[in-house]
């Protein structure tokens, strides 16, 4: 199978900068007639050859944003951690940061959990009474 077509591929990148909200206008932009790019549009997000580079599209994007991501986050990390180690910052900020730090280091306290239903505890001692046990003890002596 050939890849898409320039035409295509500019097709593919305009959708993906409107959000995939306006394929119509994503097909104009890319040059297609304005009469048929509704029908045009259609086709084109039909096409096995446009749908494999919008997905290629989306995943380099996806890549993009997680390292961009991953490069704030030791930005974040770093702020995070001046904060918790400054002498006259404020205790309840110095252990948010570090609840924070836990939270996101996977070390999470788990929530509250309720239970609801029966409860049945197999107890051995249940129906003894005070009598019955003072004749026990009365009888070992």
């Amino acid at each position: 199978m050939r890849e898409a077509t320039g035409q295509q591929k500019l097709f593919v990148d305009e959708y993906l900068r409107l959000r995939k909200k306006n394929q119509t206008q994503a097909a104009i932009n890319a040059g297609y007639s304005e009469k048929s790019a509704s029908s045009q549009a259609s086709q084109l997000l039909n096409n096995p050859k446009v749908l494999e580079y919008l997905n290629e599209r989306e995943k380099a994007i996806i890549q993009e944003l997680q390292q961009e991501f991953m490069f704030d986050a030791l930005e974040a990390r770093k702020v995070m951690y001046e904060i918790m180690k400054k002498e006259d910052a404020e205790n309840r900020d110095k252990i948010n940061v570090a609840k924070d730090f836990l939270d996101r280091a996977g070390f999470k306290p788990t929530d509250k959990v309720e239970h609801s239903g029966n409860m049945s505890i197999n107890n051995p001692f249940d129906g003894i009474t005070t009598d019955d046990i003072k004749k026990v003890i009365r009888s070992a002596d």
